[in-house]
């Protein structure tokens, strides 16, 4: 996916960039609004046309004027783009023809001398006479392109044409990325600690919460394991207090919980760890995701802190003492090298593999070990165990009286099953059926 041509949409705001976006990978997944400066980073996505993919990438609306914050940083985040970029996807809106922020974008984008496709958005009638579109050859850009992004109208065709103009050439392999999520609550590090692990400045960081509004996906290398990793907006307490465009984020961060196969939950330890810090756990747990705890902004203390800080953090998520600790520090880089060897061994203990006959053994040595206990003096045999982790890994054991296994004992038989077996950083589920006759 790292080789896929990239194909970028540029445009001045709120001419239905991320609509278009959304219309061409037929998903939601740019938020699109009625308000200038809704998506701000660039946003990458794969798209399938004709068996042929290339990488989407969306980004803020361009403008030289500052009439909203981070505007500055939107602007980086293009230019950064259109030096990636293969192909370029100019759009205007017919219905506001042709303004003067569009002829400054237009001969910004001529200077990178790639090809460049105008999408004249909010063509909404075909058959208008020559669709009054002769305006637009002022912008000096040859290949013209009338749609509706909102309705689908020849968005087909644009599709088609898009893979006229790229380059497939060894494109065929399929590249197997491990998708990694990083969630969090606002400003505890999330896009701080991206920047650092890519050295470039592929998020735009700010100490004011919320920046990140859509979820940022990047695609990387290291030491020949491939990772997509997806940055996303700050999770708050409150609903109540979101705006609209905050709630559509939160939106995507519960898609990145949900699609993620490791998700990287940070917290920042000179915060309280807070009731948020703790649910997002508890819904990790409760979808078994593979975890990993990151503990950020560990430079403010030193090496004889770490036990205490780390038995405080185990009383706080107690609920779910499987998952895995990393102490970092996403501005020095502290320990950033061993947040991908432990992603690695989660993941590997995420997949382990278990012989039938082991797990027999183990289920023998369990009761010598502990006999579970009686209910009303009736005697609890567990007879068999079997073991999947297609989805997640999902113990079954086989008992004559299971509804009588107190949870006690069952949560004995994880603790066992994790010494024995090591499961760091990864949900598993126990469940108990009767005998087959």
């Amino acid at each position: 996916m790292m080789n896929l041509p990239k194909v970028l949409i540029i445009g001045r705001p709120n001419v239905g960039k991320s609509t278009l976006f959304n219309r061409l990978l037929s998903k939601k997944i740019s938020i699109t609004f009625d308000q200038e400066g809704v998506t701000r980073d660039r946003i990458y996505q794969k798209c399938n046309w004709l068996n042929k993919e290339f990488l989407l990438i969306d980004t803020g609306g361009y403008s030289k004027k500052n009439k909203i914050s981070f505007q500055n940083d939107i602007n980086s985040q293009i230019k950064i783009a259109l030096k990636e970029a293969d192909l370029i996807l100019m759009v205007v809106s017919k219905k506001e023809n042709l303004l003067n922020e569009d002829r400054i974008i237009a001969k910004e984008i001529l200077k990178y001398k790639k090809p460049i496709i105008l999408v004249i958005n909010k063509s909404d009638n075909l058959n208008e006479i020559n669709l009054n579109i002769d305006q637009f050859y002022q912008l000096g850009i040859k290949d013209f392109f009338p749609i509706s992004s909102i309705h689908g109208i020849n968005v087909n065709n644009l599709l088609d044409k898009i893979i006229q103009k790229l380059n497939f050439i060894n494109l065929d392999e399929k590249d197997d990325f491990l998708k990694v999520g990083i969630i969090g609550k606002p400003n505890v590090g999330k896009s701080t600690l991206l920047n650092k692990i890519l050295n470039d400045k592929r998020v735009i960081v700010s100490d004011k919460p919320g920046t990140t509004r859509d979820f940022i996906d990047t695609f990387i290398s290291i030491n020949e394991k491939k990772y997509q990793i997806t940055d996303t907006a700050g999770i708050k307490k409150n609903k109540k207090t979101l705006d609209d465009i905050e709630w559509l984020s939160e939106l995507r961060s519960n898609f990145v919980i949900i699609n993620s196969q490791i998700t990287l939950l940070i917290i920042d330890y000179s915060q309280d760890i807070s009731f948020i810090d703790q649910k997002l756990l508890s819904i990790l747990k409760s979808e078994y995701k593979s975890t990993i705890l990151l503990v950020n902004k560990i430079d403010l203390y030193s090496g004889d802190d770490y036990k205490k800080i780390k038995d405080e953090i185990k009383r706080k998520f107690k609920f779910a003492p499987w998952v895995a600790i990393e102490f970092i520090s996403a501005k020095t880089g502290k320990n950033l090298d061993n947040i991908f060897n432990l992603i690695e061994k989660v993941w590997e203990n995420r997949h382990k593999e278990i012989k039938k006959s082991t797990l027999n053994q183990f289920l023998n040595d369990l009761q010598i070990l502990k006999i579970p206990p009686r209910h009303n003096g009736i005697l609890i045999k567990l007879n068999y165990i079997t073991y999947s982790n297609k989805q997640y890994p999902n113990f079954v054991i086989f008992a004559n009286y299971p509804q009588y296994i107190h949870f006690s004992y069952k949560r004995f038989i994880e603790n066992q099953i994790r010494e024995i077996f090591d499961f760091e950083g990864v949900p598993i589920k126990l469940t108990f059926r009767k005998n087959l006759k």
